[in-house]
């Protein structure tokens, strides 16, 4: 944040004091949710959804007219996945996502700052990107940026958003990047802030190459191998038209496409396909 040039000083102050405010959660909620009236039979995957579904919907109901409950999870344990809540200003990661291919305790920084730590900058920059940004550090829906920094970063959110409605994953089908606007600028954020935080290690700094590949070089293999994807065309086209996270191959290749240091890592020249002039490059944090 404090290195951005097209930020003023006075939105900077409130993104910091966003960003210090984070609240953290990691594995599993201190407090469990009661199941105990949730009733699951062996012979029928309806009536089983059925019921979750009355449970779930019962549950929603019974916090009506009491105080929020800020230790409460909006994913379970198990759940492979993790998220950013702006009303609570928390950003989550369930004991699931803390397994390989996101991370490793037996692998190398390279592999780990690549997943997990790719995925931890992501949820972060979600706090800034086109909808998180619009609410405070205590979670209240207001405007704190100044309008000329309004219009920059929506100028460079625009160039992001222009780069994925290229990206087509079938022939005549293209990436809706206004759709996936703010999960594109969370990969790019989040990939960001892991490379940086990998150069401080003393793994990163020692240059040992590691089966051939160079601590850089395991830092981008480690972000690509969490997206290994085998969808059918007919996923992809309903992906494409509803979900607001792009094509894991763009999510992959997207966020490099944009980063000199990737650029660096594998020897790219101009005219190779991943590396983008210059000018077409784009940065926000």
């Amino acid at each position: 944040i404090m290195k951005t040039d097209w930020m003023s000083a006075a939105t900077k102050k409130e993104a910091v004091t966003k960003l210090n405010a984070f609240a953290v959660k990691i594995g599993y909620p201190d407090k469990w949710k009661d199941y105990s009236k949730l009733n699951i039979v062996r012979d029928s995957y309806l009536n089983n959804l059925v019921a979750a579904r009355i449970w779930r919907n019962q549950d929603e109901l019974n916090h009506f007219g009491k105080p929020i409950d800020r230790g409460e999870w909006g994913m379970t344990p198990p759940t492979v996945n993790a998220y950013y809540n702006p009303p609570m200003n928390e950003i989550v990661f369930p004991a699931g996502i803390l397994q390989a291919p996101f991370y490793d305790p037996k692998a190398d920084d390279a592999v780990n700052y690549g997943g997990i730590g790719a995925v931890i900058g992501h949820e972060m920059t979600h706090g800034f990107d086109d909808q998180g940004r619009q609410y405070d550090s205590k979670g209240n829906l207001r405007d704190w940026w100044t309008k000329e920094d309004n219009d920059k970063f929506n100028a460079k959110a625009a160039m992001v958003g222009k780069q994925y409605d290229a990206f087509s994953p079938l022939d005549s089908v293209h990436v809706n990047g206004k759709l996936t606007m703010g999960e594109n600028l969370a990969d790019l954020g989040g990939l960001t802030i892991a490379y940086q935080a990998y150069q401080k290690t003393p793994e990163f700094k020692a240059n040992k190459s590691v089966d051939g590949f160079t601590p850089a070089q395991r830092f981008f293999l480690g972000w690509a191998q969490i997206w290994r994807t085998n969808a059918r065309p007919e996923y992809l086209r309903q992906q494409v038209q509803t979900d607001p996270h792009s094509p894991a191959q763009f999510r992959t290749n997207g966020p490099l496409m944009n980063m000199p240091e990737f650029y660096q890592a594998f020897g790219c020249k101009p005219t190779d396909k991943m590396e983008r002039p210059t000018a077409e490059q784009a940065r926000i944090w």
